[in-house]
C-alpha cells in the first residue's frame, strides 16, 4: 500500500505502513482493528479520520489539517506534530506515548479516559479542550496553552508545566502530584476539590483571580 493516496479508504484488520504524502487530501479514512505506522505527511489534509481499536506508530504530521477526528481505544506511539491542526477531535480510551508537538493545535478537543506518557510539547494550544478521567504522566510542556479548558478527575503526575497557560481554566476533582509549575499562568482559574501533592502552586507566575484555592494554606 505504499504511496497510495485514496480519500475515504476503509481499512479493517490490516497494516498500513511506509506512506508518505505531500499536498494530498486523505480525509475520511476509516481504520478498524488495524495498525498504521511509519507515515509522513506534509501539507496534507487528514480530516474526519475515524479510528477504532488500532495502533498508530511513528507518524509525522508537518503543516497538516487533521480536524474532526474520532479515535477510540487507540495506542498512539511516537507521533510528531509540527504546525498542524487536530482541532475539534474526540479521543476516547486512548494511550499516547512519547508524542512530540510544536506549534500545533488541539483546540476544542475532548479527551475521555486517556493516558499521556512522556509527552514533549512546546507552543502548542489546547484552547477550550475538555479532559475527563485522564492521566498526564511525565509530560514536559513548555508554553503550552489551555485557556478556557475544563479538567474533570484528571491527574498531572511528575509533569513540568513551564509557562503553561491555564487562564480561565476549570479544575474539578483533579490532582497535581510531584509537578513543577515554573511561571505557569492560572489567571482567573477555578478550582473545586483539587489537590496539590508535592507541588508548589506558588511557582506559578500569575495566580490573580484564582477561585477555590487557599493559597496561604498551600504555601
Amino acid at each position: 500500500m505504499e504511496n497510495q493516496y485514496v480519500p475515504g479508504r476503509f481499512i479493517v484488520h490490516q497494516t498500513v505502513e511506509n506512506l508518505s504524502g505531500q499536498e494530498r487530501d486523505m480525509s475520511n479514512w476509516r481504520l478498524l482493528h488495524s495498525c498504521m505506522r511509519q507515515v509522513k505527511l506534509v501539507d496534507c489534509r487528514f480530516n474526519y479520520f475515524r479510528v477504532l481499536d488500532s495502533q498508530l506508530k511513528d507518524l509525522s504530521f508537518d503543516h497538516c489539517l487533521c480536524k474532526n477526528g474520532i479515535y477510540t481505544h487507540c495506542l498512539v506511539e511516537s507521533l510528531a506534530a509540527t504546525s498542524s491542526y487536530f482541532n475539534e477531535s474526540h479521543f476516547v480510551d486512548c494511550t499516547f506515548q512519547d508524542m512530540t508537538a510544536e506549534l500545533a493545535s488541539f483546540g476544542m478537543c475532548v479527551f475521555d479516559n486517556c493516558r499521556l506518557f512522556g509527552q514533549r510539547m512546546s507552543e502548542t494550544a489546547f484552547i477550550g479542550s475538555v479532559w475527563r478521567d485522564c492521566v498526564l504522566d511525565g509530560c514536559q510542556f513548555n508554553f503550552v496553552r489551555f485557556p478556557g479548558s475544563v479538567f474533570i478527575n484528571t491527574r498531572f503526575v511528575n509533569c513540568t508545566l513551564r509557562k503553561a497557560i491555564f487562564r480561565a481554566a476549570r479544575f474539578i476533582d483533579c490532582r497535581f502530584e510531584m509537578c513543577q509549575l515554573p511561571e505557569a499562568v492560572f489567571h482567573n482559574a477555578n478550582f473545586s476539590e483539587t489537590v496539590f501533592n508535592q507541588t508548589d502552586i506558588n511557582q506559578a507566575g500569575n495566580l490573580d483571580g484564582v477561585v477555590g484555592l487557599d493559597i496561604e494554606r498551600l504555601e
